[in-house]
């Protein structure tokens, strides 16, 4: 295990002790360790950033709740993904709004804005069982195992899916930057 990821382990054993003996500052600590990366998956599982704060803070919110069940067994980051995923499909269950990303109007380009927003939108367009492992693998640099596990599938049927998802997502790009030249 490289020395930053038994740090992390280790900080991550640490906080979740704290957090089960009723410390307050143990959920800042683990929303300082997975808060970001939490926020990143559910905006890129949204498309919508008013919707992925909402996500990512009950995503805590249902940690702080169940503090006496957690246990520093390795699965804790398994385990935050799969509620953070479990809160983004049943807000994309919910009528959903497409809104521009709140930094679009600060990046100096509007090409790149238009990138941005058309590749958030092909995403969104994907199904479900596509995105998931797209936005976990490659946009999050979740290994395959892990993500196999956040999404209860078999790393083969991840894999599978990472496939189908990348080709569909090149084809709607393509078609989207055809319409757009």
């Amino acid at each position: 295990m490289p020395n930053d990821a038994l740090q992390d382990s280790q900080a991550e054993k640490r906080w979740l002790d704290a957090l089960a003996k009723g410390d307050p500052n143990a959920l800042g600590g683990i929303y300082e360790m997975y808060g970001d990366r939490i926020f990143r998956y559910t905006y890129r599982m949204l498309g919508n950033r008013s919707d992925a704060e909402d996500a990512t803070s009950e995503t805590f919110l249902r940690v702080l709740r169940r503090s006496s069940e957690l246990r520093a067994d390795g699965a804790f980051r398994t385990w935050l993904f799969r509620i953070a995923r479990n809160l983004c499909i049943d807000k994309l269950r919910q009528h959903k709004l497409l809104e521009l990303p709140a930094d679009a109007q600060y990046s100096g380009s509007e090409e790149r804005t238009t990138l941005r927003v058309t590749v958030q939108q092909a995403l969104q367009d994907l199904p479900i069982e596509y995105r998931d492992p797209l936005v976990l693998c490659d946009l999050e640099d979740m290994p395959a195992r892990e993500a196999a596990e956040v999404l209860k599938i078999s790393v083969p049927a991840l894999k599978s899916r990472l496939y189908r998802g990348r080709r569909a997502l090149k084809d709607k790009l393509g078609a989207a930057m055809e319409i757009r030249r």
